[in-house]
């Protein structure tokens, strides 16, 4: 038995394509990997967008 998957209105497939996702680094235009002084001189925001050693983190 189909249970109906929602309620909400459905989009065409037009609509589909033209969805754009949205995030937390969608400001960010700089490099996706860094070196560990790049990655510290970043704003705390953007920080979680880039690509970083786990040697930056010594324990």
């Amino acid at each position: 038995m189909k249970k109906k998957f929602s309620t909400l209105q459905q989009l065409t497939k037009t609509e589909q394509r033209n969805i754009k996702g949205g995030g937390r680094c969608d400001g960010y235009t700089g490099p996706i990997v860094v070196t560990c002084e790049q990655y510290f001189a970043l704003p705390p925001q953007y920080q979680m967008c880039v690509l970083v050693s786990v040697d930056c983190f010594p324990r």
